[in-house]
């Protein structure tokens, strides 16, 4: 059995930035068609983002959880983190994230994606190397690029052949980037969003 932890902070405002690769309309549309067989085949109730909030986080510079002052804290890094996307960004081909499988985590129900090129690798390594993480917190070591599509509003315990028969779901979705965004979220999750830059990628 899979026991679920409820989102207790969906839908409601908050402060945080990230990065983030582009994501073309078709994309969206193709994860709003694995969303839907997701909720056919989920036993509970389900968080079902709009596709306008669909997104892929590279690196949260200031992550939506924390007390600490996140408007200062970005002030302090924001000109730092734009440098160092610029200079991995400049003159690198645009890329393609391959997205080829759902996971079920006890928070969310994610899609997984590779990507070639080595360019978001190099990018969170980077952050990690040079940006200082916010106070009271650790850096952020990711394993993953992924893409949630799925929230839980409720805990609940769920069967394992329900679990399976998501992570069965046939999911094949190239994603085609040729920017690395930089935005400021206000309502969780990417329910609104600014874009503070946008550093195009190469076409090749």
């Amino acid at each position: 059995m899979l026991q679920t932890i409820a989102d207790d902070i969906w839908g409601k405002p908050c402060l945080a930035y990230h990065v983030q690769p582009s994501l073309e309309p078709e994309t969206r549309d193709a994860f709003e068609a694995v969303q839907r067989k997701i909720a056919e085949h989920w036993p509970e109730p389900l968080h079902i983002g709009p596709k306008h909030g669909l997104h892929v986080t590279i690196y949260p510079l200031v992550p939506v959880r924390g007390s600490f002052d996140k408007a200062a804290y970005w002030q302090g890094i924001a000109r730092q983190s734009q440098s160092l996307l610029e200079d991995l960004c400049a003159g690198h081909q645009s890329l393609e994230l391959r997205f080829s499988r759902l996971k079920v985590t006890d928070t969310a129900i994610i899609a997984t994606a590779t990507e070639e090129t080595g360019l978001i690798d190099a990018i969170r390594n980077r952050i990690v190397r040079d940006i200082p993480p916010p106070p009271g917190h650790q850096p952020i070591i990711y394993d993953l690029i992924h893409a949630t599509l799925a929230r839980y509003p409720t805990g609940a315990s769920i069967p394992d052949d329900a679990v399976g028969r998501i992570e069965s779901l046939p999911v094949s979705i190239t994603a085609p980037v040729t920017q690395i965004r930089l935005v400021r979220e206000t309502l969780f999750p990417c329910l609104r969003t600014d874009e503070i830059a946008s550093i195009p990628l190469t076409t090749r």
